[in-house]
């Protein structure tokens, strides 16, 4: 199954996020971006990753180290809001753009009905909240085990971890049915 290229699938959630009137900022959307890959890997199978790219388990939750140096410096701090021409359109041209991406990265009907259920129920909640989210979970919180919580790490994430974490949830929820 092919990947997408991570730094345009990053452009693609920060536009569709500002497109829906959500608020989006460097560290949220290392959250969204875990979310998306997680639940990919639930969806579609542990073999067909999202994007190639593995998180690191950061002092504030998942980060993808190749998006952060991209974002960081585009506002003062990393909680800021991003704005359209953080991610080179504006509001006029970010539909046509947003089309563009999804075209050049041949997503598919399934994939982009995810995506949009992703954004919607992790991009609607704080960043706080997103941080205290993932702390909570298996996947960030193994790779911290042992660790000063201000303590640096670029532990890689296992996708094994997301994959096997996120799926026992999605396969209880819906026992629960």
């Amino acid at each position: 199954m092919r990947t997408v290229d991570i730094k345009d699938y990053a452009t693609y959630i920060g536009i569709t996020m500002l497109m829906k009137g959500i608020t989006v900022s460097p560290l949220k959307l290392q959250k969204i971006l875990y979310y998306e890959q997680a639940w990919h890997m639930v969806g579609f199978g542990r073999e067909n990753t999202l994007f190639e790219n593995a998180p690191e388990a950061w002092v504030n939750g998942p980060v993808y180290p190749e998006i952060f140096h991209i974002y960081k410096n585009k506002v003062p701090g990393m909680c800021e809001h991003l704005k359209y021409e953080d991610f080179d359109t504006d509001e006029k041209t970010a539909q046509k753009r947003a089309i563009e991406l999804k075209e050049s990265m041949q997503l598919n009907k399934e994939e982009i009905d995810l995506t949009e259920q992703v954004i919607m129920l992790y991009g609607t909640k704080t960043q706080n909240q997103l941080i205290l989210l993932t702390h909570s979970e298996k996947p960030w919180s193994e790779k911290r085990e042992g660790l000063m919580p201000y303590e640096y790490s670029n532990t890689s994430i296992s996708l094994d971890t997301m994959h096997g974490y996120y799926k026992e949830r999605y396969d209880r929820n819906r026992a629960k049915k």
